[in-house]
């Protein structure tokens, strides 16, 4: 099936836009692109007059349309992940919990379940909606195992980038031992699913069922 040529360059220009942390010159995009400057004017212009972008000065940015779409579909990615989340409290007898990227250094829990029948005398309740940083527990440390590698990075991130989770104890709640797995959300820095729990557990199993919802996430937000 034959793709719109306008519309297929207007998303791939948000896209390059967004991956941009200074913005791009319309210069700059046409080169991207491999189109001629004007055209690449007038992606911009349209893409300005629906508010997914603004232009500063000469540099090309993300604008207020593009937050709006992006908090629309954290509500339905919410709403999706909401089933697993439940599945996987069931399946660990553990607090499950989705969380997002917020920026470049922070991460914050979106949603959580817990499970149906309690396993240990003392049940996490996990905080939705507090921020805290990226390369704190485990849900923030699955998150940043998603980017390439960089020099002198913790052995925790190098850690989960190997095993495909993260594993933590102590670092958000005294006690507690969580493990998270990260996943691709789409126009979203990374988004990561996980447990966390005052008891013992067996740490392989639970990491499968985490990556195993990790897994069924990224095919719904992806879908």
């Amino acid at each position: 099936m034959a793709t719109l040529q306008g519309l297929d360059r207007g998303l791939r220009a948000l896209g390059l836009i967004s991956l941009a942390a200074d913005g791009l010159t319309v210069a700059d995009l046409a080169a991207r692109l491999e189109i001629d400057r004007a055209v690449a004017y007038r992606i911009v212009q349209t893409l300005e007059e629906h508010a997914l972008v603004s232009r500063q000065g000469k540099r090309v940015r993300l604008g207020a349309g593009a937050a709006t779409l992006a908090g629309r579909f954290q509500h339905q990615l919410v709403l999706a992940a909401q089933p697993v989340l439940q599945q996987l409290a069931d399946a660990t007898g553990t607090s499950a919990f989705l969380t997002v990227a917020h920026g470049a250094r922070e991460c914050v829990p979106v949603a959580g379940a817990q499970p149906t029948v309690q396993y240990g005398p003392i049940l996490v309740g996990y905080r939705i909606g507090v921020r805290h940083p990226l390369e704190r527990g485990a849900n923030g440390i699955a998150i940043l195992a998603l980017q390439p590698p960089l020099p002198d990075e913790p052995e925790e991130i190098v850690r989960a980038r190997e095993l495909g989770y993260s594993v933590t104890s102590g670092q958000l709640q005294k006690g507690a031992t969580g493990i998270a797995a990260g996943f691709e959300v789409p126009g979203a820095a990374g988004a990561s699913v996980g447990v966390v729990a005052m008891h013992e557990f067996d740490i392989e199993f639970v990491a499968a069922q985490v990556r195993e919802a990790a897994s069924r996430l990224a095919s719904l937000s992806s879908a």
